[in-house]
């Protein structure tokens, strides 16, 4: 089964190493997920290993997709010393494998339980030499630095200057972050003097607990059967929008068309994200799309962006009679047609000036950097200025 998960992901190109392809080989996933079935082991899931007070999960092991992700994009190397925040016992032992003897591999969690339940599942896989901490991942760990890689497997709401500041100068930083309430999987490096992050997987993570933990996406219930999901800003007049949704439904079409095998969807959120001043994701429940004019979004949430009374959200149609292709519009409602003009008119400037193009970047500067940030959506985190910019 093990054999057969890592033919796997090699044909879906999430291992694309030989290196990865090693370590999925030589550690067996079963032994971190004790009392799980042979078969859910071996799934390409995660595996939730525990859970808080109200059931929510606050510890898993994660799928193997996104572990080898992970992994190929960290390039940990023999020889180096790698911390891992966030711990479960699986990925410290993967990157055991890659560093090899004469590397070091720390994994911390701020959950002691999480620790001892790690240290057992290592030392059932013979793996009794990976340093184990417990503390608040916010603050790294100090007395094991300098780290040439540095994974984060919780999604973080920013970047801790402490994770950088415990890099080496050519040291690599993946970490699942919170964006405007997208999740996206980003690979820090340093670029002329500042460090810059790539990659934009999708990707889903327990949240990180701590002094960095953050309020979770906040949610405003429009009538009983939409919700719309925003992080940060005011909150939105449920009221007034409520009773603009039970208005009529309005289309701006774009003219922008893509294939359905493009996947462009990923990328037109991330830049909706960076160039509306309001923005989160709007949720219809789709039993109830069947009524006259109401709101249809998209598959997992429209980008949707609103005023005091006018609703604005991304939409689709398709071209043709075959489903190949698509058109990208803007669905309103309210008074105010110009929200929708505006949101299609930047769908027009991605099409025109970034569709195809080396996509975004995110530009963190420690403060006092004199090093001038780019030009883009700023989203100041504690101690960094981060900014989302698009070449």
């Amino acid at each position: 089964m093990n054999a057969d998960l890592v033919k796997g992901l090699q044909t879906t190109g999430r291992i694309t190493s030989p290196q990865v392809a090693a370590a999925f080989t030589a550690v067996p996933r079963h032994l971190f997920v004790p009392g799980v079935p042979l078969e859910d082991a071996y799934r390409d899931d995660a595996v939730f290993t525990k859970r808080d007070t109200d059931g929510k999960p606050v510890s898993s092991v994660s799928a193997p997709w996104l572990v080898a992700t992970m992994l190929e994009r960290l390039r940990a190397r023999p020889g180096d010393r790698v911390l891992e925040v966030g711990s479960g016992g699986y990925n410290a032992a993967l990157l055991r494998q890659l560093v090899g003897d004469g590397g070091r591999v720390t994994s911390q969690d701020i959950d002691p339980e999480v620790i001892d339940r790690a240290a057992r599942c290592l030392e059932a896989a013979g793996c009794t030499d990976i340093r184990l901490v417990t503390n608040d991942g916010h603050f790294g760990v100090p007395d094991g630095a300098p780290y040439d890689r540095i994974v984060v497997t919780a999604q973080a709401t920013t970047i801790a200057p402490a994770w950088l500041e415990q890099l080496t100068d050519e040291g690599r930083l993946v970490v699942p972050l919170r964006l405007r309430g997208l999740g996206r999987l980003l690979t820090f490096t340093q670029e002329s003097g500042h460090w810059r992050g790539d990659g934009w997987d999708l990707c889903g993570f327990v949240r990180m607990r701590g002094q960095a933990a953050k309020d979770p996406v906040a949610t405003t219930l429009l009538g009983d059967d939409v919700r719309l999901r925003w992080d940060g800003g005011a909150q939105p007049d449920a009221a007034a929008l409520t009773e603009a949704l039970a208005g009529k439904r309005h289309e701006v079409w774009t003219g922008v068309t893509v294939g359905v095998t493009e996947g462009t969807r990923p990328v037109v959120d991330v830049w909706l994200a960076t160039v509306l001043d309001v923005f989160g994701r709007l949720h219809v429940d789709r039993q109830t799309l069947d009524r006259p004019g109401g709101a249809w979004t998209l598959p997992g949430g429209s980008p949707v962006t609103w005023s005091a009374n006018t609703l604005a959200y991304l939409t689709m149609r398709p071209v043709g009679t075959d489903n190949a292709r698509f058109e990208y519009g803007v669905a309103w409602h309210g008074r105010d047609e110009t929200l929708a003009e505006d949101c299609a008119r930047h769908l027009r400037v991605w099409d025109h000036d970034h569709r195809g193009g080396p996509g975004p970047a995110l530009h963190l500067h420690p403060e006092g950097s004199e090093c001038l940030p780019a030009a883009g959506r700023v989203l100041d985190g504690p101690g960094l200025r981060m900014v989302l910019a698009w070449p």
